[in-house]
């Protein structure tokens, strides 16, 4: 077993380099920069988004189902509900909730209510979805909070503020409209970094250090893949499935 300061470095080192890569999918993104989308494809691509942040925040009650009483296990709830105020409210980052946010930009590039409600979406975003979701039911709240924070909350901004520019640019998308990306910059420090530290006073065994590595591991995985899934149905070379949004 290393040092817990030592995984966390490790951890550290292994998601500089995931950083190399546009979160959003290395495909996706240079099609946006050289402005090679339409509209109805960047539409498609915006309803597989809209489903993969509306829906992989229920994870969040798993991670509070799974804590205890103890000091780390207040820290984990309390860093969950100032995630939530961002995700859930009008009072955090972005003026309205972060899933509100991402249905306006699919709205604006013209998806009706219809499409919102019952969006065609990639194989692989239903994957991430169930299983980020079951990860939270399953295993102890910070190994969830791990993967999914450290997976993707501490990322740099440097890849999204060219991207932004290009929707703005290139495609006539206004400020309102890419609301939900703007909300997400600065992130690293409000949502990744404070996890690193839960990390540090938690894996203190080899088992523990195993499960939030693979876990922070699979994340990065099966996110990246619904990206590039969100992708490849924008671009009709998979067809993709419909799901169904309303109880």
């Amino acid at each position: 077993m290393t040092t817990t300061d030592a995984f966390v470095q490790d951890l550290r080192v292994y998601i500089k380099k995931e950083d190399e890569k546009p979160l959003l999918g290395p495909n996706f993104y240079k099609a946006v920069l050289n402005g090679e989308l339409s509209r109805e494809q960047l539409k498609k691509w915006a309803l597989n988004l809209f489903y993969v942040t509306g829906q992989h925040i229920r994870a969040f009650g798993g991670i509070f189902m799974n804590t205890g009483l103890s000091p780390l296990d207040q820290k984990i709830r309390r860093h969950i509900v100032e995630n939530l105020i961002d995700e859930e409210t009008v009072m955090g980052r972005g003026d309205d909730a972060h899933w509100m946010l991402s249905m306006r930009l699919a709205k604006a590039l013209g998806a009706t209510d219809e499409e919102i409600m019952h969006p065609v979406v990639s194989k692989e975003a239903v994957d991430y979805v169930n299983w980020v979701i079951e990860l939270g039911r399953q295993e102890y709240g910070l190994v969830t909070l791990a993967a999914m924070s450290i997976g993707g909350e501490t990322r740099s901004d440097s890849s999204m503020k060219g991207f932004v520019r290009s929707l703005r640019e290139k495609y006539g998308l206004s400020r309102e409209d890419l609301e939900f990306f703007y909300a997400h910059m600065g992130e690293a420090e409000a949502h990744g970094e404070p996890v690193f530290e839960m990390v540090r006073e938690y894996a203190t065994t080899a088992e523990r250090q195993q499960k939030i590595r693979g876990n922070i591991t699979t994340w990065c995985e099966k996110f990246s893949a619904a990206q590039e899934g969100g992708y490849r149905v924008a671009m009709d070379l998979d067809q993709g499935v419909q799901v169904h949004l309303q109880q």
